[in-house]
């Protein structure tokens, strides 16, 4: 009945991470929001000139942790989250335990 190499389509944007500017989307737009309201706040050449210089630091590192991991911001809080329970005791003097 069933052909038996099945092939299921799947649109791009039902896989793909939502990337803005290279990074994820809600952190690029917060940091979008929080210059915009720096510059507005001061209202100044030099605050324009801050601006631009904290915008393409602050995006290039946005991409740059996007390009290791698109949902790092979620995992980072989720390993964090679990930091409690699972605690990390790697000892370099530890016994091979036999599995049986």
């Amino acid at each position: 009945m069933l052909e038996e190499n099945f092939d299921l389509p799947l649109h791009a944007s039902l896989h793909r991470p939502l990337l803005v500017f290279g990074g994820e989307r809600e952190l690029t737009l917060m940091f979008l929001i929080t210059v915009a309201t720096f510059v507005f706040a001061v209202f100044s050449w030099w605050a324009l000139a801050a601006g631009v210089v904290m915008w393409s630091v602050g995006s290039w590192g946005l991409a740059r942790a996007a390009a290791f991991d698109p949902q790092l911001s979620k995992t980072g809080l989720r390993a964090l989250r679990y930091r409690k329970h699972y605690r990390a005791r790697a000892t370099p003097f530890a016994t091979f335990r036999e599995w049986k």
